[in-house]
This record gives C-alpha cells, sequence and structure tokens, in this order.
C-alpha cells in the first residue's frame, strides 16, 4: 500500500470516527439525563420512608374531615402541620412531573396509592382554602399529579374515570 492510499484512508476514516464519537456521547448524555431523573425522584422519594412524614400521612389517610367547612371548624394545629407537610411532599413530586423530571410511570411504581388516596381526602380542603383565599393556584401541581395518576391508573384497569371518581 502507498502513504497516498493510507492518507485517502485516513481522511475517510477520521470525519467517521467523530461522527460516531458524537453519537455515542449524545447516547450517554441521554442516559446521564435519565439517571439525573431518577436520582431526583429517588432523593424526593426518600422523604416519603421517614417517621415524621408517615406520622402527617397516616393523620391525614384516617382524618374524619370530608369538607373544607369541617375542617375548618375541627382542625387543630397538628392538623394544620399534618395538611401541609403532605401537601408540600406531593406538590414538590407534581412539580418534578409538570417539568418532566419525573416520569409518570415511576412516580406510579414509587407511590401511586397514597398520591391517589391523599389527594382524593385533600382535595375538598384545598379547594375551600382556594376559594376562601382567593389563591386558585394552591397545590396546583398535586392536584395536576392526583389527577394525572387516577387517569393513568383507571387507563391501566380498562375504565375511564369520571369527574366524579376524581372528586371523591
Amino acid at each position: 500500500m502507498s502513504l497516498e492510499v493510507i492518507q485517502q484512508a485516513l481522511a475517510i476514516a477520521a470525519p467517521l470516527a467523530i461522527i460516531v464519537g458524537v453519537i455515542i456521547a449524545l447516547l450517554q448524555l441521554r442516559g446521564q439525563n435519565r439517571l439525573r431523573q431518577f436520582d431526583t425522584v429517588m432523593r424526593l422519594f426518600l422523604t416519603f420512608g421517614q417517621e415524621s412524614f408517615l406520622h402527617h400521612y397516616r393523620r391525614v389517610i384516617i382524618w374524619k374531615y370530608d369538607t373544607y367547612a369541617d375542617f375548618k371548624k375541627d382542625a387543630n394545629e397538628d392538623d394544620q402541620v399534618s395538611l401541609m407537610v403532605v401537601s408540600v411532599f406531593y406538590e414538590n413530586m407534581g412539580l418534578l412531573y409538570k417539568r418532566g423530571l419525573a416520569p409518570l410511570e415511576l412516580l406510579d411504581d414509587l407511590n401511586s396509592a397514597p398520591i391517589v388516596s391523599s389527594w382524593r381526602k385533600l382535595k375538598p380542603i384545598w379547594i375551600g382554602f382556594r376559594e376562601e383565599y382567593g389563591q386558585p393556584q394552591w397545590v396546583e401541581y398535586y392536584e395536576m399529579l392526583g389527577d394525572a395518576m387516577t387517569e393513568r391508573l383507571a387507563r391501566l384497569e380498562g375504565k375511564h374515570p369520571t369527574p366524579e371518581s376524581r372528586a371523591t
């Protein structure tokens, strides 16, 4: 082989090597992005397993408050704290979902039943707060997450959620 043939082969191979390198780098960046998303969700989810959060979550789930009026009339300071702790946790999860940093499928795998059950319990209370204080954006991402999860679970079960099923 002559030196000229080797030079021509290298001239062709160099751009191909760069293209292959760029493709590999893009694939690795895509994988890194997914890992970062997973890491972010898992860090937030660690809160769910902590005793203090579980205490507040349990309080919320067993509440007898079916309406905002019931809550406003009978809720004590501990109830107010539990409302905020649980709502802020799921508001953060909802924000990650809204921004595309937490896929709904991952949130479903981790926490679908608590998301849906707590939102059903807290929705009437938050609707009352929104109306009373004129703040329609309060816990909007929690609501978005609760509704999206309800719809996803209904689709997976072959059902279509009704407005009534979201309200309960």
